[in-house]
């Protein structure tokens, strides 16, 4: 039989004389969802009232999981067996918890707020976890990116640029816009049943559908629990669904949820004219690996040459920039080599030269045609192509703690640095490490830090090469043959697997 799901939608209204209501409405969800473990079917609609208490108000004012309780939730009166299974997985994984909650912190109050604005069940706010373990420079094996996961084409449909420069996919505001567009519309497309459109969201609009189609032919209940759909989407929503549980009750199952003010954890700040980004960190006393986290979509040292585009900052801490913003001259703000035009010189040859496009350069220069003086002196701006917020002869020092798996040469590799810098560096005898040990790593700050490295399983495509595929991820053939233990000749067969550790700002 089809499943029922109800959900609940309390509205708080203050009344004058301090009168406080509270209204739950149920609206019936939809039978479909994204991968997770299921629920189980409930019964029909119903209209429950409740009264939400001062404290509770209070609460919900200065606790976010708060707020997520009293919004509309997905959670149906009865759950389905996936669900509970999943529930008692997060149970037995405390630790795995920890650290999506945690990853969570600097976004998932603007996740929220975004979608109360947009009508929309704040139990979505907990779907990053689903999708990216929060991560915003998460990356899978469908080229998916980013807190909500977008494919390059699906990114493109709802409106995220993408280029040499920057990914919107990874913008943290941007992205989150675009999935609740999306969100939107396929509620409406699936006749405003959620978990058939979380199902597609996860496996796309077409497969479900056709799932849908088969099952009405051949006379068939149609809903989440009964139609066809690939493993990953069977499990996806019931994941959805048993966070939501431990969200709603976290004292049913001995949780202590992490303090999450109901307050923003960012401001921004609207960049008119390119910067280069070492500048801003040095400017406002950032952390890199903050800053890093907040601006994941910048693929450069420097922002798009052109457009405007938006900077993330904790609250408190950007007035240093809109200073500097409001004081300087534009450029001076990134760093520009200086080029002498010489006979036979043309906009197009110096662009082409320096590995930056025409327009920017002509830009820089305040050109309005390609017209050139002998003499004249151009301003060649930088492209930034030197690393993600980092100056090429910068050297950092990071520390690094053993994990199962390592070697010396690994970590060395992964770091562009020697097996004997790190024995001197760390004062070791031999390549013996211990699980736990925290090693001292001198190198290129250029270079991608553990927090922006992501270890990928790729499997080989028909045409695909090692030169191919150092080029997609912008990797070195010998990286990619060391990590695999094959050959630099080795014939790539389809379907192979291939373990790549990639930098996450770069792809």
């Amino acid at each position: 039989m089809p499943s029922k799901y109800n959900t609940l939608t309390p509205r708080l209204t203050i009344l004058i004389i301090s009168l406080l209501t509270a209204s739950c409405q149920l609206a019936p969800i939809g039978s479909e969802a994204i991968v997770s473990e299921g629920i189980q079917a409930g019964g029909g609609p119903s209209i429950e009232g409740t009264l939400v208490s001062d404290a509770e108000m209070l609460a919900a004012q200065d606790d976010l999981w708060q707020r997520i309780r009293q919004g509309t939730t997905l959670t149906p009166e009865t759950q389905h067996a996936n669900v509970l299974k999943q529930r008692d997985w997060y149970l037995r994984n405390p630790n795995y918890l920890a650290v999506v909650f945690e990853r969570a912190k600097p976004f998932i109050f603007h996740v929220t707020n975004e979608l109360d604005k947009a009508s929309l069940p704040l139990t979505l706010a907990l779907l990053p976890i689903v999708e990216s373990t929060y991560d915003p420079l998460a990356y899978s094996r469908s080229h998916a990116v980013g807190l909500w996961q977008f494919i390059p084409s699906t990114g493109k449909a709802f409106g995220l640029k993408r280029d040499r420069w920057y990914d919107g996919r990874r913008d943290v505001t941007a992205s989150t816009q675009a999935a609740i567009k999306y969100l939107q519309y396929l509620h409406k497309r699936f006749d405003n049943d959620w978990l058939l459109a979380l199902a597609a969201y996860n496996s796309g609009e077409g497969n479900v559908r056709k799932s849908i189609n088969a099952n009405k032919k051949r006379g068939e209940t149609a809903d989440f629990w009964s139609i066809k759909l690939p493993r990953e989407t069977r499990n996806y929503v019931p994941q959805l669904l048993a966070l939501a549980m431990l969200i709603e009750n976290p004292q049913d199952y001995d949780i202590v949820l992490p303090a999450i003010p109901n307050q923003p954890y960012f401001e921004a700040v609207e960049i008119k004219s390119q910067i280069d980004l070492n500048k801003v960190i040095a400017v406002t006393g950032a952390k890199a690996a903050t800053f890093t986290q907040l601006n994941p979509a910048y693929r450069r040292s420097i922002t798009p040459p052109q457009g405007k585009f938006s900077l993330l900052f904790p609250v408190g801490t950007a007035e240093p920039l809109r200073q500097m913003l409001a004081t300087t001259d534009p450029k001076t703000w990134i760093p520009h080599t200086e080029h002498m035009v010489v006979n036979g010189d043309t906009l197009s040859e110096i662009a082409q030269r320096f590995r930056i496009p025409l327009q920017w350069l002509m830009d820089s220069n305040s050109l309005h045609s390609d017209r050139l003086k002998l003499g004249q002196v151009l301003l060649i701006p930088h492209s930034g192509d030197d690393g993600a917020f980092a100056s090429v002869n910068e050297t950092r020092q990071s520390l690094y703690k053993v994990k199962s798996g390592d070697s010396l040469s690994k970590i060395a590799s992964r770091y562009k640095t020697s097996v004997t810098g790190l024995k001197r560096a760390n004062g070791l005898n031999t390549d013996v490490l211990q699980l736990g040990q925290t090693l001292t790593i001198r190198h290129n700050a250029a270079l991608p830090t553990p927090e922006n490295l992501r270890k990928l399983s790729y499997k080989v495509r028909r045409g695909d090469s090692l030169y191919l595929i150092a080029e997609k991820f912008d990797l070195r053939i010998r990286d990619i043959t060391r990590w695999n233990k094959i050959s630099p000749h080795a014939y790539l067969q389809p379907g192979q697997r291939l373990t790549l550790f990639i930098n996450a700002l770069r792809i």
